[in-house]
């Protein structure tokens, strides 16, 4: 009994050792997987810190990059900005825009449109080949990418393009310009009036920042052109009589004499033509002056309808018209001049009932330069010379005027 009692405590005492023993042995083998997934878990927050960094990294590079671009920017804008407010006509702000485009966004291709009516104008380009620039030459407003654009009036990348309905994608690939292509558009508005549009293809910066300040060089631009517009009104108005809509003979007297010298540099002649409504005074004591102003109106109105663009015609005084005939000599000033008269007799005006007057008729001169006289003065001396004796000879005819050739008494 007791040999079985020392072995069953010799059995339990080693069971327990060896349960000890296989406990530390799992133990072991349990912290080292746990050691071993550990530093799994550390290799992967390892490896997924490192992309973080890197993705940080690049993060705060492209903002360096940003802010050096956008530092560039700012610094050199204001030179552009008193650039392109600068600038007094359109031919002189659509080369700004384009210089300072180039300066400004590192494009390569930009091109510079006006409005005209329902169409944008290419005014002039910088970078498109000459068949892309003959394509965009005048592009309707709401076709392709550019017309699209200037319809919703506002700028538009490659990415607001892309993003548009599909029925939209479908009308931005019409017109013959669709094979270029066009990254950002910026329409001039100012006011809510459309003045224009500058397109950029292949920027090299970063197009958020070319939106950004494509922005405020669209806005200076609309409201230059806006001023542009409004000076060429004011000078135009103070340029032309109010009643005729002809130039005043303040503006013929500055353009006869650079058209005088115009022709004396390149050996060439200029005609002017002075003529009056016959019987005018009479008319109008008949009718009473508004009467006597619509048949100026009427013969203004026909005046400008019926010449050349680079013919210049005024408003000489009273009932009096001169008009000049820029490369035109004496044989071909008759032809012209005697037509006109003609013409004159037919214009079709509301007379009074029961007045004598069935219609207008008038008397001119002709003088060319050089034969007729060498300067302004001699020239419309000549002129008025013809003119008289155009009255004297019998009214309702254009006589020349010839060195040899003395007033009437």
């Amino acid at each position: 009994m007791e040999n079985i009692l020392y072995i069953i405590a010799i059995a339990v005492i080693g069971a327990l050792v060896f349960g000890l023993l296989i406990g530390r042995i799992f133990s072991s083998a349990n912290l080292k997987g746990r050691a071993k997934l550990l530093e799994e878990e550390l290799q992967k927050s390892a490896d997924s810190l490192q992309r973080v960094i890197k993705d940080q990294s690049r993060q705060l590079s492209a903002l360096q990059n940003e802010n050096s671009d956008i530092s560039r920017m700012i610094i050199i804008f204001p030179d552009m900005a008193e650039d392109i407010t600068a600038s007094i006509n359109i031919d002189d702000l659509s080369t700004t825009i384009i210089k300072v485009s180039k300066q400004l966004l590192e494009a390569e291709e930009i091109a510079f449109f006006v409005v005209e009516k329902e169409n944008l104008l290419l005014k002039t380009y910088s970078g498109f080949s000459k068949e892309a620039a003959n394509s965009m030459m005048r592009i309707k407003i709401g076709e392709g990418r550019i017309g699209w654009a200037a319809e919703k009036r506002i700028i538009m990348t490659d990415e607001d393009f892309r993003n548009e309905s599909i029925l939209i994608k479908e009308q931005l690939h019409k017109g013959g310009h669709e094979g270029i292509k066009i990254d950002i558009c910026a329409p001039l508005i100012y006011r809510g009036g459309l003045y224009g549009l500058i397109a950029i293809g292949k920027p090299s910066k970063d197009i958020k920042n070319i939106k950004k300040f494509l922005m405020m060089i669209s806005h200076l631009s609309a409201a230059t052109m806006e001023n542009i517009h409004l000076i060429s009104e004011i000078q135009h108005q103070a340029d032309v009589d109010g009643l005729t809509k002809l130039y005043n003979i303040t503006y013929f007297h500055k353009h006869l004499q650079i058209e005088i010298d115009k022709a004396s540099r390149f050996n060439r002649n200029l005609t002017i033509f002075l003529f009056d409504i016959d019987n005018f005074k009479l008319y109008n004591d008949l009718n009473g002056h508004p009467a006597g102003d619509l048949v100026l109106s009427a013969l203004g109105r026909f005046v400008k309808e019926n010449l050349r663009l680079i013919d210049i015609p005024a408003r000489y005084g009273g009932e009096e018209f001169i008009i000049m005939f820029p490369e035109t000599g004496s044989e071909l000033g008759m032809q012209i001049t005697e037509r006109m008269r003609k013409q004159i007799e037919n214009i079709n005006i509301s007379f009074p009932q029961n007045k004598p007057w069935e219609r207008i008729t008038i008397s001119g001169g002709i003088a060319t330069y050089p034969l007729d006289g060498k300067d302004e003065k001699e020239l419309i001396k000549a002129a008025d010379i013809a003119l008289y004796n155009s009255k004297k000879s019998g009214k309702n005819r254009v006589m020349p005027y010839e060195q040899s050739f003395v007033p009437l008494d």
